[in-house]
């Protein structure tokens, strides 16, 4: 699923656009050598889907059970294990968050390393393709993706538009953008800055400027969505 009116439709109250990021409260956060999915809580909004009222003393209560109960789904569908957290800055939004480290594709942290080193990646480029496709089943939900997660959508774009894997990779800019906007006005990043909290996941969306092969493309990456165009 993708991001935009599933997700914002969770969100209680307007969904408000941040000029600047907002501080986590001890959650998780990315590390380089991981990338995260967060999947969001839906029984956040359909409480009565996941558990009968009746059977509760309060909303409170029955929240919770829903809760529990949608975490126990996501568990099963994906054989993966989840820790609670938020990602709506300024308006609740609970999700759940699952990791993919180097024990399950074991050149993860090269590959992040170089990538947003704005080194040249020349070597090894099928492996942004098994990434892709360890965190393709969760896409089933309504999903967000770490700074790291986004940058394989994007390349995988990348590989896709140009019809294959290219010989040399290369991230030219990173930013998350605030707010949301149109992503044909998206300006090209120069500079890579440092992932967006966690918290704020809801709040942005992801945009890269990366060049395959000597051609150079804008990616922006919003939720699972995923927009392109060559510069």
């Amino acid at each position: 699923m993708g991001l935009p009116d599933q997700l914002r439709r969770l969100l209680k109250g307007p969904h408000k656009e941040a000029s600047a990021p907002q501080e986590p409260a001890g959650q998780r956060e990315e590390g380089l050598e991981e990338v995260l999915i967060f999947v969001i809580n839906e029984s956040y909004d359909r409480i009565g889907e996941y558990v009968d009222w009746d059977d509760y003393p309060d909303e409170a209560a029955a929240t919770d059970a829903a809760s529990r109960a949608f975490l126990g789904r996501i568990e099963a569908e994906f054989g993966s294990e989840f820790e609670e957290v938020n990602v709506g800055s300024g308006a609740d939004l609970p999700a759940f968050v699952t990791v993919i480290t180097e024990n399950i594709v074991p050149l993860l942290p090269w590959l992040m390393a170089v990538f947003f080193s704005g080194k040249p990646i020349v070597e090894n480029l099928g492996a942004w393709r098994t990434i892709y496709e360890k965190i393709r089943p969760y896409f089933r939900r309504i999903t967000l993706l770490n700074r790291n997660g986004a940058a394989v959508l994007a390349v995988e774009a990348v590989f896709e538009d140009m019809g294959g894997t290219p010989k040399t990779v290369v991230l030219r800019g990173y930013k998350p953008e605030y707010p949301h906007g149109d992503d044909e006005g998206v300006e090209p990043p120069e500079g890579i800055e440092n992932p967006c909290p966690t918290l704020n996941l809801s709040m942005i969306k992801h945009v890269f400027q990366i060049e395959a092969d000597g051609v150079a493309f804008v990616v922006t990456v919003d939720g699972t969505n995923v927009a392109l165009k060559r510069l």
